[in-house]
């Protein structure tokens, strides 16, 4: 009995070291864009990974949905954060991409075209010699239509309120004499 009790004591403790290692973010991989938590203002989405070791990697991006009655639910990256796991969807964005680096210091980008608003996760993930997952890297970032940047709208509204300023100007100018 005590030699079972052990034996499955082991197999535990074996099990549970293996799993916490693919939980682990690869300390030689970087997400360098889009930073995590960020709100992106853009139709698209620029990845790039930074690596400081040689490794094979593997890039993916998924749209990130709340499942509100059984229907997928665009909302924003706070109230996502706050949905539990059991009420999200994931939606895969194109393919999973591959790139092997032999340096000590590699960078990987791709361009993701004609994505929608909404909440995205982009994962990296660490490939060994037998094409097995030993570390997942992942970012969670916002992506909103380019019309909502608040740095276009002040843009255009300080536009506006110049080309009225230059009109002012330019009819007391000319009506001054009058």
């Amino acid at each position: 009995m005590r030699k079972q009790f052990i034996a499955i004591l082991v197999i535990l403790m074996v099990f549970l070291s293996t799993s916490t290692v693919f939980a682990t973010a690869n300390q030689n991989v970087t997400i360098v864009n889009p930073v995590a938590g960020n709100t992106i203002y853009s139709n698209n989405l620029l990845v790039s990974v930074k690596l400081t070791a040689p490794l094979s990697i593997r890039v993916s991006v998924a749209q990130e949905f709340k499942v509100v009655e059984g229907v997928n639910t665009n909302v924003s990256l706070e109230e996502y954060q706050k949905t539990e796991k059991n009420q999200t969807a994931s939606v895969a964005v194109g393919t999973a991409y591959s790139f092997t680096s032999t340096n000590n210091l590699s960078f990987y980008t791709r361009k993701v075209e004609n994505v929608r608003p909404g909440v995205y996760t982009i994962t990296v993930e660490t490939i060994d010699s037998e094409g097995s997952v030993t570390h997942t890297n992942s970012n969670l970032v916002e992506i909103k239509a380019r019309e909502d940047d608040p740095a276009n709208l002040a843009t255009v509204e300080s536009h506006n309120s110049g080309t009225a300023q230059f009109l002012k100007n330019l009819l007391r100018a000319i009506f001054r004499d009058f």
